[in-house]
């Protein structure tokens, strides 16, 4: 099967389980003139028909101040082969900030980092500048393996980019219709397609950490079959996730009372509806309006039996506890304790707010009363301890 062909079919897997295209999107791609970017511009002037979407691309490249910047090869290309006129922005100051920052931070190389960030303002800019909504570039599925093990060597977390995301300063929506492409298949459409590219410029080309995780990876792609294809099972299995995070459970009192978070709404709903059978409950207010919010579920246990279930919405520093279903108040107060100090500790400072149409057993709480039962948990961190054990007797 032709590259191209690949590609496309790739592209619109993204599109259909990542909603990336709509029509009248107007979409910034950010161009390079390496072979990731052409690719993916040419690609999509194709998606665009074969989609019957009409969305409009603006094809742009930032002249970052590198030495030995050439433009015109690629400009005329695209103008000629796509129809799009490729805009040049302006960048010139963002290599004379890098060396500053290389002398500075005593590093043999540019910052990638710092220069990742500046590319991506100055994109954004032009975007809002234009009044395009989404901006594009071509990151790919070897991108997305290299940045999980980048993040996992350097960062100590599991993590890489993701396909879509909306920078809410900014108002745009940045997508990567390659991210189920592999490099190979662009290599390969590069040729079979005679995509012309332009030599990168950047002086750490090929001299980065990425391209050192590039050729382990390679490696590893070379001596066991099959796992390139279950790096990508890794990115998108989330039914078989299983890390020590999701076995937490939070010890509540030194008698067997603990509580632990539940992944998804369905197993909440699962035992919510268990506790409905089998507790007497006590049931706080729902009222709470959850636009914009996330949400955690978490269950109360005791001697492995469960003993209660609370709905906790957040967004930022705003953390609501709107729905709460316990076989006593005491042992709701001891969640309250222990999950207040744990908040505090990793977000600082952080605002607890509770609906209840009950705080006559919430008085330790100092509750600052915002409206119709909704408060405001204040209490002094520095005497949690001495609260916890108070509720313990």
């Amino acid at each position: 099967m032709k590259a191209l062909r690949i590609i496309l079919a790739s592209i619109k897997k993204a599109d259909e389980e990542y909603n990336l295209f709509s029509s009248k999107d107007k979409i910034v791609i950010g161009i390079s003139g390496g072979k990731d970017s052409m690719v993916l511009l040419y690609s999509l002037a194709l998606y665009k028909n074969y989609s019957h979407k009409n969305f409009t691309l603006i094809p742009a490249i930032i002249d970052l101040g590198f030495p030995n910047f050439q433009i015109d090869n690629i400009k005329n290309y695209i103008k000629s082969h796509l129809n799009l006129d490729l805009e040049v922005l302006d960048g010139k100051t963002v290599y004379p900030i890098l060396k500053a920052q290389q002398e500075l931070q005593h590093t043999p190389h540019l910052p990638c980092s710092i220069c990742s960030k500046m590319k991506k303002a100055i994109i954004n800019k032009y975007a809002n500048k234009i009044k395009a909504n989404k901006v594009s570039f071509a990151h790919h599925l070897d991108d997305a393996i290299e940045t999980l093990f980048l993040n996992e060597i350097y960062g100590g977390r599991i993590a890489t980019f993701t396909p879509k995301m909306f920078l809410e300063n900014e108002k745009i929506t940045f997508i990567r219709p390659l991210i189920y492409v592999k490099e190979q298949t662009i290599k390969k459409c590069l040729k079979e397609e005679n995509i012309l590219i332009e030599k990168s410029n950047c002086p750490n080309d090929g001299i980065t950490k990425r391209a050192e995780i590039k050729n382990i990876l390679n490696s590893i792609y070379n001596t066991f079959e099959g796992s390139h294809d279950n790096f990508l099972n890794i990115l998108i299995n989330k039914e078989k996730e299983d890390l020590f995070y999701n076995h937490y459970e939070k010890s509540l009192s030194d008698d067997g009372l603990y509580y632990k978070e539940i992944d998804d709404i369905l197993s909440y709903k699962k035992y919510l509806s268990f506790i409905k059978r089998n507790l007497k409950s006590y049931c706080f207010s729902k009222l709470f309006k959850k636009k914009d919010y996330l949400t955690k579920y978490f269950l109360i246990y005791k001697n492995n039996k469960i003993k209660g279930a609370v709905e906790i919405n957040y967004k930022e520093r705003d953390f609501v506890i709107s729905t709460i279903k316990f076989i006593s108040k005491k042992e709701f107060k001891l969640f309250l304790f222990k999950f207040y100090k744990n908040l505090y500790l990793r977000i600082n400072p952080v605002n607890l707010y509770i609906y209840t149409n009950d705080v006559s057993f919430l008085n330790e709480f100092n509750l600052v009363k915002i409206k119709k039962d909704l408060y405001l948990l204040n209490i002094n961190p520095i005497d949690i301890e001495k609260l916890l054990k108070k509720s313990h007797k």
